[in-house]
């Protein structure tokens, strides 16, 4: 909207008589028509000479300044507008301005305190400061998240589940494998010896049983030294012959075998078989041994081999099993070790 601030009409006195004079007072957008139309240009022509955008030429000629942006961009457009025309800039910044100030008191008076309130509030503005702070924000929400976890790790105890075998079950064997699932970080033994535990948590390990009952600790600690421990109670049954006596009184002594097992530096768990026939089940201390004899064929099974000390015959002392983990069925005949 443009302001028209003034045309006053006066008459005054000469010596031949009344003369009307008229003074006229042109806008901002008014005047910059008609210098626009003086020198015959297009909106177009004076926005390539003068890097105006047409629109807002189009505003400063209509007087419609609230469409302009910022009075900083509005003064550099008449200052560059001003020197294209060879015209003193400053009288066009002082007559806009004044202009502008009448418009926004006049806007003042008629804005009711209901359309106050009711504006639309202020876009927001993505800044290099709203960027940075976004940025901290989010660092520090991870940072959080971190500790929190952390936190919740070491005050946790680790978890531990054991899928087979269920507890008071019972098993007609004498072994069984013990299957469960742990933090991909935890340390797991059973009955204190150690087991390996996958990069997926699962762990497995076989273990010997003596028939009756049988109590299986299964112990997980994670990396913050927070310990949980599952006791399974099993019953095994299976049937044990008798020991046979060191000297039999239908068997000549030279017709059997000896066999001495024992556990070296930690507590093993064996099952020896002499002739078909189960001999022994059961978990060995360190430095703890056990003799056996057989007429044709002695069979040892241990959880750990290569800490399973074996004597043929009163000669010398050789291991179950050069690697580490279970020995299964190492027979043994009247010439010694069967390959």
């Amino acid at each position: 909207m443009g302001i028209r601030l003034t045309r006053v009409e006066t008459y005054g006195m000469e010596k031949t008589g009344f003369t009307r004079k008229k003074v006229e007072s042109l806008t901002l957008g008014e005047k910059l028509k008609k210098l626009r139309s003086d020198f015959r240009m297009s909106l177009l022509e004076v926005s390539r000479a003068t890097r105006i955008q047409v629109k807002y030429l189009e505003f400063l000629e209509n007087g419609a300044y609230d469409k302009l942006p910022a009075d900083v961009y509005v003064r550099g457009f008449l200052r560059s507008y001003a020197r294209y025309l060879n015209i003193d800039e400053q009288a066009f910044i002082k007559l806009y301005e004044r202009e502008r100030n009448i418009q926004e008191n006049l806007g003042r008076e008629t804005e009711s305190p209901l359309k106050s309130r009711m504006l639309a509030p202020a876009s927001f503005v993505v800044s290099s400061r709203s960027l940075i702070m976004g940025a901290i924000i989010l660092l520090l929400g991870g940072a959080f998240l971190y500790i929190y976890h952390e936190f919740k790790s070491f005050a946790a105890t680790p978890r531990l589940v054991i899928t087979e075998p269920q507890n008071g079950a019972t098993i007609e064997a004498s072994e069984i494998i013990v299957l469960g699932k742990t933090d991909k970080d935890a340390r797991i033994t059973i009955n204190n010896q150690p087991v390996l535990v996958g990069s997926d948590g699962e762990f497995s390990d076989k273990l010997l049983l003596q028939p009756g009952l049988n109590t299986v600790a299964v112990v997980a600690v994670n990396r913050f030294n927070k310990e949980k421990t599952e006791t399974l109670s099993l019953e095994a049954r299976y049937p044990v012959a008798e020991a046979a006596p060191e000297k039999s009184g239908t068997m000549p002594e030279e017709a059997l075998f000896h066999v001495e097992v024992g556990a070296k530096d930690v507590p093993i768990d064996v099952s020896v078989s002499a002739d078909g026939t189960v001999m022994y089940t059961g978990t060995l201390a360190p430095r703890e041994k056990k003799s056996f004899d057989a007429k044709d064929l002695l069979s040892v099974s241990s959880n750990h081999g290569e800490q399973t000390a074996i004597r043929f015959n009163g000669g010398a002392e050789t291991l179950l099993a050069t690697q580490k983990g279970i020995a299964q069925g190492v027979m043994f005949g009247r010439a010694g070790r069967k390959q």
